[in-house]
């Protein structure tokens, strides 16, 4: 469970990390950027029997993310919530391997812009275009596959030589 606990810091980290070193231009969006928060949950789904400990994890990440990124209260944790059963029902369907990892990874980045688009705009506390929310999903699909794949066999990696196959 150390492991898991270090890979999700090590990505919450990141997307601090990466958003304070690249710049980050509304109009024309960096190829460089993905939320690799929601790509650790996917990738730690598949470690737990029990998911009342992955809930745990999952609620805290969205707390944290709510608290240090995006300055709002429980939006995260509810898109987070969201995303887990998303991923839920699509595991019962589709089995694990690097492929589909990737494919849930993108999946989970598309519904998590998706629905912060429609929360802004519903709220409307901020506005920007479709146009502009086709273009973030788009440039962030070359990271996301790259950082979800290397995880996954990093993760599948050390977690096997280390642990049993799912934490109890």
């Amino acid at each position: 469970m150390i492991v898991i606990i270090i890979y999700t810091i090590i990505s919450f980290l990141l997307d601090g990390l990466l958003s304070n070193y690249m710049s980050i231009n509304i109009i024309d969006p960096s190829y460089f950027r993905t939320i690799y928060s929601i790509i650790s949950l996917v990738i730690i789904y598949n470690y737990f029997d029990n998911n009342t400990k992955y809930l745990k994890i999952l609620l805290v990440l969205g707390m944290f993310f709510d608290i240090v990124y995006t300055n709002t209260f429980l939006l995260n944790v509810v898109i987070f919530l969201i995303i887990y059963l998303i991923i839920k029902k699509i595991n019962i369907f589709i089995p694990n391997n690097i492929f589909t990892i990737n494919l849930k990874s993108i999946l989970s980045i598309t519904i998590y812009h998706i629905l912060s688009y429609l929360i802004l705009l519903l709220s409307n506390y901020h506005n920007y275009s479709i146009r502009l929310l086709t273009l973030i999903l788009s440039r962030s699909i070359i990271v996301t596959i790259i950082y979800t794949t290397i995880s996954y066999l990093l993760l599948k990696k050390i977690y096997f030589k280390i642990y049993d196959k799912k934490i109890k």
